[in-house]
């Protein structure tokens, strides 16, 4: 008695409304399957790319793949990192080294003498333009060289005109 106030109707073969419907529902269904046979299509196409691109085959599953390359890919960080490291160490040590250069050769006895150009001054000195200049002076009777301190681009020992330019050189080689 409950459902005694609802009409139950009766739909009889011919009757246009079963037709619509019908209609309606195969070609959702239509459309869908059509919709299901693309996106199969789609998806084994991506599989055989990725098949290909990762060499499945050899290598196993694409997952595997990919962790191992995230994994490999964490050790060049990993590294890349230490090497930075290392070369900020080494950028400190460069400035201490020696990277400037003056270099004079000269005759100190006069263009009369026959010795010629045999000495000479060098300046070799760092970042912060200390170091130091060594000197040949060659004459007949034999070679003396002479090394003076260099810090800041001077010297607390007397220098030469030549050790001068060398130094000046030296400072300006950049």
């Amino acid at each position: 008695m409950l459902f005694a106030r609802y009409n139950t109707h009766t739909f009889e073969a011919g009757d246009p409304r079963i037709d619509i419907n019908l209609i309606i529902i195969a070609g959702v269904i239509f459309v869908l399957a059509l919709w299901l046979g693309f996106l199969t299509f789609r998806q084994n196409k991506l599989y055989k790319r990725l098949g290909e691109f990762f060499d499945t085959e050899k290598n196993g599953d694409v997952y595997e793949i990919l962790n191992a390359y995230l994994k490999d890919a964490k050790e060049v960080e990993n590294y890349a990192k230490k090497l930075e490291i290392e070369m900020v160490k080494i950028s400190r040590k460069m400035q201490q080294s020696l990277q400037k250069i003056g270099f004079i050769r000269y005759n100190p006895f006069g263009k009369n003498d026959t010795g010629g150009n045999q000495s000479f001054s060098v300046a070799l000195l760092n970042n912060e333009d200390n170091g130091f200049v060594l000197t040949s002076m060659h004459a007949r009777e034999g070679t003396r060289v002479y090394a003076k301190s260099v810090e800041g681009g001077n010297s607390v020992n007397t220098l030469s005109n030549e050790e001068k330019e060398a130094i000046k050189k030296a400072v300006n080689n950049k």
